[in-house]
Formats: C-alpha cells, structure tokens, sequence
C-alpha cells in the first residue's frame, strides 16, 4: 500500500477518532463562552491544552483498540508495562528510564513512549507508529517527512526500504515508519 495513503488514513483516524476529548475524558458538560478575536487570540496563546498522563494512556489505549488500516493487521504493541532505560547523557541529565519522571518505581509506573506494530498480509511492509509524551506543549503540525531516496551517495537498495514521519499533536509527538522489503519510492505513486 503507498505511505501517503496509509498516513492519511492514519492521520484521519488519529485526529477525528482518536484524539477526539471523547476518546481521552469522559463526557463533560461544556459551557459556550463568547469572545471578541482579540480575546481569543489572547486566549489561545496563554492557554494551550496539554494532555495530561493518564489522557495519553487513554490515547495510545484507543488507539490499540481502535485504529484500522487497510491491508494490515496490528500485530503487537507495548500495551502495558513496557519502559526503557536510557544513558543520563541522552536526556540533559534529566532521566535515565523514559518515564514521566525518570524513575524506575514500579508501582507507580508511568512510560513515556508507547507503540502499535502493525504488518501487511504478505509481511512485507511494517508500520510502527510511536507516540511520545512530553509535558510541554509542541503544537499541531507536521514535523518532519523523511524519505530517504534519491540521494546519489547512499546505498539505494538501503535508503529505499523505509519513510518516516514525525508529527506534533498538542504535547505529543507521534512517529510513522514504515519499513519495506519491496519499497517504491512515493514519486512513482504521483498523480
């Protein structure tokens, strides 16, 4: 299947299905405030909504549970405990396990990093999405497209084999790779 079409369906499901308060808190009653532009704009700089640890535990949950795409099976995940530790240096001296912070406390595990694994029929093409979590707001935008073909002085028969995407959602920061055996490049899939 192309990447574009696969990000797409992801990037809809994640940001209509997934990232929906619905999917993240319960239902709450809202109250609609007016407010002039001027407020606004004031408001929305000042005030940008993060998702706190538990709503990003929900997230990935949702998303274990409820993310389809075409022609491949999720086949593993790191639902659950599942941390890693990392050389201090790594992190500015902040942390040595990817947890919220830092530690290794067991009752109170709280991991950072989650992802699904997701493979097509034919197991030929691999898709890991992995989410993030920080504690600072990043903002909605994609981040990065890496395709890594086309570059003369690298070995083609590697470079051709896998694309990644990093996007940013609210606090969040979400990856796409996909890894290929038999990999054409996305200028073939132009329209």
């Amino acid at each position: 299947m192309k990447l574009k079409n696969i990000l797409v369906v992801f990037l809809c499901t994640f940001f209509i299905g997934g990232c929906s308060d619905n999917s993240i808190t319960p239902k709450q009653n809202l109250k609609i405030v007016e407010t002039t532009s001027s407020e606004q704009e004031t408001t929305e700089t000042q005030d940008r909504p993060v998702l706190n640890h538990r709503q990003f535990e929900n997230l990935f949950n949702h998303m274990n549970s409820n993310l389809k795409i075409q022609n491949f099976k999720l086949k593993a995940s790191t639902l659950g405990d599942d941390v890693t530790a990392i050389d201090k240096k790594l992190s500015f001296n902040k942390r040595e396990w990817l947890t919220v912070d830092g530690t290794m406390d067991g009752t109170n595990l709280k991991s950072t990093q989650e992802t699904l694994y997701f493979e097509d029929k034919d197991q030929t093409t691999q898709l890991s999405i992995h989410f993030a979590y920080t504690e600072n707001y990043i903002g909605n935008d994609m981040v990065q497209y890496q395709i890594n073909s086309g570059y003369n002085e690298l070995n083609q028969k590697i470079s051709n084999k896998s694309d990644l995407m990093i996007i940013s959602y609210k606090n969040l920061i979400i990856s796409v790779q996909q890894n290929t055996v038999n990999y054409l490049p996305l200028t073939c899939f132009a329209n």
